[in-house]
């Protein structure tokens, strides 16, 4: 009986089936604590946001998995002594196997046991809000919570979960309320000398895919205006890197770690004509790094080029501190 070979192509679509079906890992948590303030060791922490592959559901845009990979070695090489991801870890929240991707993207952050905190962005909701749970088995410090404050050094970064339409009314109104009477206490308190927020969804935006999102200009950029010490919003959503100055608050748009990226409007077409970062419509993937120093905090963009092979600072500017 002659033997039958299978085509190449046949063998692959059956071998990735079977990986398909293969059992998942279990989840690998990071390190973090809401209990006690940040350690300084290297003087600065990171935030990325925007970390999901590119899914087959949208196959007509770019895939980065090899900028992905490239970007995350490069954050632990620096050796941050925090890494807070801006949203969007996944594609699809409900998915078991994406969060088994993040886990082993994520591992060279997580080996060097480098404490790692999560924001709510609109993926980690695909599923229904009960898939939660894959982000908090991964980040059980977090206790369950969307909205947090953590203590680095002079200064405090404050989280939020900007997702209105997934959080119930009164969630949201618990959360504002809560974020408005940080933002006071944190005016008040002698040990805090500035405030960074974090939330996923940008309030500006040039994006050519999405718009401003008009739910955190009403409910969370007024506060931030009122607050002396709170001196600029870091928001992921949008693929690519902005940054405008607005009542004297920075509005950064950090959303570069590796999904496909999203084409800003330019020329006479762009909303906003006040970016700051200065670039083309498409601009490098990019993680930040802020560091308290003596005139303000200190912030690097460290990009990487589609196609590139090595991460490097690209920007740097200050963020002056709040006057006493």
């Amino acid at each position: 009986m002659s033997r039958r070979v299978l085509p190449a192509a046949l063998l692959a679509a059956a071998s990735a089936l079977l990986a398909a079906c293969a059992p998942l890992p279990a989840p690998r948590q990071f390190a973090g604590s809401l209990d006690a303030p940040l350690q300084t060791a290297s003087g600065r922490i990171a935030v990325i946001a925007d970390l999901q592959r590119t899914s087959y559901l949208e196959f007509w845009r770019e895939s980065n998995d090899r900028e992905r990979a490239a970007l995350v070695h490069a954050l632990a090489a620096a050796r941050p002594d925090a890494v807070f991801v801006v949203g969007d870890l996944v594609f699809d929240g409900g998915s078991a196997r994406h969060w088994a991707d993040l886990d082993a993207l994520m591992a060279p952050v997580r080996d060097a046991g480098i404490p790692v905190f999560a924001a709510f962005g609109n993926h980690e909701y695909w599923g229904g809000r009960g898939d939660a749970r894959h982000l908090f088995a991964r980040f059980p410090h977090l206790g369950g919570r969307h909205w947090y404050e953590i203590a680095y050094g002079p200064l405090r970064v404050v989280v939020l979960d900007s997702n209105i339409d997934e959080l119930t009314p009164a969630a949201w109104d618990a959360q504002i309320r809560w974020y408005e009477g940080a933002l006071r206490r944190l005016d008040a308190d002698p040990s805090a000398r500035a405030a960074l927020v974090l939330a996923h969804h940008p309030p500006y935006t040039n994006s050519t895919v999405t718009g401003d999102e008009l739910h955190v200009q009403r409910h969370i950029v007024p506060p931030l205006l009122r607050s002396r010490k709170a001196l600029a919003l870091i928001s992921g959503h949008v693929h690519n890197h902005e940054r405008f100055l607005r009542g004297g608050k920075l509005f950064i748009v950090a959303g570069g770690g590796g999904g496909p990226r999203a084409a800003l409007a330019q020329g006479a077409a762009r909303r906003h004509p006040d970016d700051l970062a200065r670039g083309p419509a498409l601009r490098p993937f990019h993680f930040l790094l802020i560091a308290p120093a003596p005139e303000g905090l200190a912030v690097e963009l460290h990009g990487l080029p589609k196609g590139g092979s090595e991460v490097a600072a690209i920007d740097r500017f200050v963020i002056p501190w709040p006057a006493p």
